[in-house]
């Protein structure tokens, strides 16, 4: 099996999400599953990134994506957080690994 930052996620159908941010959380409900979710900043930005993407994305992609203000580019050491992250949205049915 590939090693979690290998693999390529895909968000569920973005039209099956339904997302709305207050105060630097996010909420969002999952009209295929009917379960709604409180997701932190990170995972809301993750999430949207997800949702927008035109193609499944590594977590290094989501990293570059996210950018950083005193590190722009790729941060290797929010990998391991960013794969921490597409893990629970794969258990809570939001996201998905792209078969190989």
């Amino acid at each position: 099996m590939p090693s979690p930052s290998a693999l390529r996620w895909r968000s569920v159908r973005p039209d099956a999400i339904a997302f709305r941010e207050w105060d630097g959380e996010f909420v969002v409900r999952n009209e295929q599953s009917g379960s709604t979710h409180l997701l932190g900043a990170l995972g809301g930005q993750v999430l949207h990134i997800l949702l927008h993407a035109d193609a499944a994305l590594s977590s290094a992609d989501i990293v570059i994506a996210l950018g950083d203000e005193e590190r722009p580019g790729y941060a290797p050491d929010k990998c391991a957080t960013v794969d921490a992250i597409l893990q629970e949205f794969q258990r809570l049915g939001l996201a998905q690994p792209e078969s190989p």
